[in-house]
């Protein structure tokens, strides 16, 4: 049986985090629905009481999806495709039992060792602005070109993203915090800066950039391995998602290592 899950709070999270976060696909899915303020709906499946699959559809169009080998997996493809996304997040092994066609794949990184490196950065907690702009940059230069919009209207939907971003980011995730990490010149000046959301023990890495003039110069390993360092500490898994050959190289000299795909692609109807 699939129902709605219609209070999304920290003590749903962990709870579902005692079903799906013993594996790095169930642990992306998991981080998928924390930040709420894109998420337009999430389900479970249950057998017999024991929660067996999650769902989590994001921005109407995208659906992040995990399940255990016990789950019902012609309900799920079923309810999926009724939901009418456009494009399906999940392990392969899922990917085959509801009838979807991959077309591309994420990897998931999981560090696996204590970190040393890197020169000392910041960690962030007002003056956010800087950080959300530096961050966004690419994406609204993405924006611009394929659907073109007016500089006032683009300024009043760039504000109402930074509020939703702000309100998530400096108050935490449900009862775990947020963190921001940067290496900064002067009080208003971010050259590189990576977010990292807490859940229980599981820490996802969910945003990294830097500043165009100031790429290649190590800044983000810098901002990276202060996250890495705060929290491996603990022995918490730290992890992150990134589907670029070039990206993966990259975290893989921090310290990474590849465990899982995560699928996309769509349901065959």
């Amino acid at each position: 049986m699939i129902k709605l899950i219609e209070n999304l709070d920290g003590k749903t999270a962990l709870r579902l985090a005692d079903f799906f976060g013993e594996s790095v696909e169930g642990m992306f899915v998991l981080m998928s629905m924390l930040d709420y303020t894109s998420v337009d709906g999430a389900w479970v499946q249950t057998e017999d009481g024991e929660v067996t699959a999650l769902a989590v559809q994001k921005e109407m169009s995208k659906v992040f999806l995990t399940a255990k080998e016990s789950a019902d997996f012609y309900e799920l493809g079923d309810f999926v495709s009724r939901l009418g996304a456009m494009v399906i997040h999940c392990e392969s092994s899922v990917a085959a039992k509801i009838s979807m066609t991959s077309f591309s794949k994420i990897s998931l990184m999981v560090l696996n060792r204590d970190i040393n490196l890197g020169r000392n950065s910041v960690e962030i907690n007002d003056g956010l602005r800087p950080v959300f702009d530096l961050l966004t940059k690419s994406r609204q230069d993405i924006v611009r070109g394929v659907n073109p919009v007016k500089q006032r209207d683009f300024k009043k939907i760039s504000e109402q993203a930074y509020k939703q971003w702000l309100s998530v980011t400096a108050r935490g995730i449900f009862n775990g915090f947020t963190v921001v990490r940067a290496v900064r010149a002067g009080e208003n000046s971010i050259l590189s800066a990576a977010v990292a959301d807490r859940l229980g023990s599981i820490i996802y890495i969910r945003d990294v950039a830097t500043d165009r003039s100031f790429r290649k110069m190590g800044y983000a390993t810098d901002c990276i391995s202060g996250i890495c360092r705060d929290f491996k500490k603990d022995g918490d898994t730290v992890f992150l998602a990134c589907n670029d050959l070039a990206a993966e190289n990259f975290y893989k000299k921090i310290g990474f290592e590849r465990k899982a795909y995560m699928d996309l692609g769509l349901i065959e109807l």
